[in-house]
């Protein structure tokens, strides 16, 4: 797929991190917000347009009125937006049937890695294809699910890891006796509490509370201890610290 790329890297609370070194340097161009307004910036031949920021709803909103103003009917906006409805966000673009939603659970992109693509519901099979042959291109597994906020992945990871975490806050077991019994238990990669810290603290937090707030259910509302934390700066390894302490190295000790 030969096409003109360039990457919309909107600073947000949770983005994620090493993007534009995982699409590559050639043929992509990074903007900063006060440029995604700018004349030009959706040129006829710009391919895909990522927009990479796990903000809130008006935030992204913004963002996308911005993009639209200049844009090429061509061009197909790819949205990182793992917490949000594509379908009710891609309204804000001059082109919805051009916005196509996406995740992927940073920071572990790299080919092998698994990227959910989130079709909505006025966007086209085309621009869903696009996106999904673009990261199929750079080795990437893909599956396509329905516009749910948390797509597939996080959902349930996410779940999980409140359900550690509420076993910890309530002196159930150890940190270490929490994860070591998933791991042998489930043949899980690692303990939920320590997949916590390499996602990050915040972002489980955040995603725990949009799916709470779009469901309702209790089964998403965030452990206190979540809250705590977060509020606390202990937000996993870029922190240095979360439910474990981390070295330069990001190993727990």
């Amino acid at each position: 797929m030969n096409i003109a790329l360039k990457v919309a890297l909107v600073p947000g609370p949770g983005a994620p991190e090493g993007f534009e070194a995982f699409v590559g340097k050639e043929g992509a161009s990074t903007w900063d917000p006060a440029q995604v307004a700018s004349s030009g910036f959706l040129d006829p031949q710009a391919g895909i347009v990522f927009l990479m920021a796990d903000a809130g709803a008006r935030e992204q909103q913004s963002w996308l009125s911005a993009l639209g103003r200049n844009a090429s009917k061509k061009a197909v906006v790819a949205l990182y937006a793992p917490h949000l409805s594509v379908s009710e966000l891609a309204m804000a673009y001059r082109y919805p049937e051009q916005v196509v939603g996406f995740g992927f659970l940073d920071p572990m992109l790299s080919p092998g890695s698994l990227v959910e693509i989130a079709p909505g519901l006025r966007t086209t099979a085309a621009a869903a294809d696009a996106v999904e042959g673009f990261f199929k291109e750079k080795g990437c597994e893909t599956e396509r699910v329905k516009d749910f906020s948390g797509l597939v992945f996080r959902r349930v990871l996410f779940m999980i890891i409140n359900e550690a975490a509420f076993a910890l806050w309530e002196g159930i077991a150890s940190r270490e006796d929490i994860d070591l019994a998933m791991k042998l238990g489930t043949n899980y990669p690692m303990g939920p509490l320590e997949w916590a810290d390499s996602i990050g603290l915040d972002r489980v937090y955040n995603g725990l509370k949009g799916l709470h707030e779009e469901y309702g259910d209790d089964r998403y509302r965030p452990c206190p201890l979540l809250r705590k934390m977060v509020a606390a700066g202990f937000t996993g390894k870029r922190a240095g610290r979360g439910f474990y302490s981390h070295n330069g190295e990001g190993a727990s000790r």
